[in-house]
Formats: C-alpha cells, structure tokens, sequence
C-alpha cells in the first residue's frame, strides 16, 4: 500500500508570519479599545501567540512532528511526546508552493488542523505531500465513484 511519510521540522517562516498577525492584532486592540477590555483583549493575544509559536517549535506535546498518510485516505502523525494518533486526512486543504493547509479528522473524535510552510519539511518530502494532496487523492476519489456505478 502506498505511503507518504514525513518528518516535520519548525517553521521561521510560519513564525514570522503567525508572529506579525499577533502584533497586528495587537496594534489594532490597543488602538481602539481603552481600560479593561484593552487589557483582557491584550492578554488574549499574547496567549494566542505564545500558543501558535509552542506548536510552530515543536516545544508543544500536541505539535506534529511527523506525518504519515496512506493512499486509502488513512492518516497518522507523531506528536512531541512520540505518541502516534491516527485519524483520516479530511476533504478540507490548501496546498499552494508557500503553505499546505489540512485537516485530519481524529478516530477518537476531533480534528487536527496542520499548516505548513515551505520551510516545514525537508523541500522533496513537502513537493511530494502538495502532489499527494492535489493528485493523487483526487484520483483515489474518482477511482472508488467510477467502481460503485448507480444505485
């Protein structure tokens, strides 16, 4: 059965990107908000980006650091404490040269959003998963409508 398998690395391009929208956020709270709301929707923020940069950096235990999918649509990725989660790769993604959005919806319920960039993966391995993403699953999907014919 074939299988995509890649090991993730930490992004400073995503950090950057991720980093400049917090700070944003940010500017635009501190300049229309004044007193409490200022301060709690300034706390917000920070929180949200010390979150966003501990996953980007892997320093996280919920931070994919490897992926695995399968061509029956069957997906697994290792977190930061090595434990191995499996689910199926999710119709919804984004794949662009720059960035691959996608969503694993878990076995056990939930989902996991990955966003990587260009800078996520080895540049073979992340060429491989874009191809994957916008290929090949599409013709998995159009081999298993052509089999079922009408009901």
């Amino acid at each position: 059965m074939p299988r995509l398998q890649i090991e993730l690395k930490p992004s400073l391009r995503l950090a950057g990107l991720l980093g400049a929208a917090h700070i944003l956020a940010l500017a635009a709270a501190w300049l229309s908000l004044e007193g409490w709301p200022r301060v709690l929707v300034a706390c917000g923020v920070l929180l949200s980006a010390m979150g966003c940069l501990t996953e980007i950096f892997h320093r996280s235990s919920r931070a994919a650091v490897s992926l695995e999918l399968l061509d029956d649509g069957r997906a697994s990725w290792r977190d930061g404490s090595s434990r191995w989660h499996e689910g199926r790769l999710g119709d919804d993604h984004f794949v662009s040269s720059a960035l691959v959005v996608m969503r694993i919806d878990q076995t056990l319920g939930g989902r996991k959003w990955l966003v990587l960039a260009a800078d996520s993966g080895e540049p073979g391995d992340l060429r491989r998963l874009r191809v994957w993403l916008r290929w090949y699953r599409e013709a998995g999907a159009g081999r298993s409508e052509a089999g079922t014919g009408p009901e």
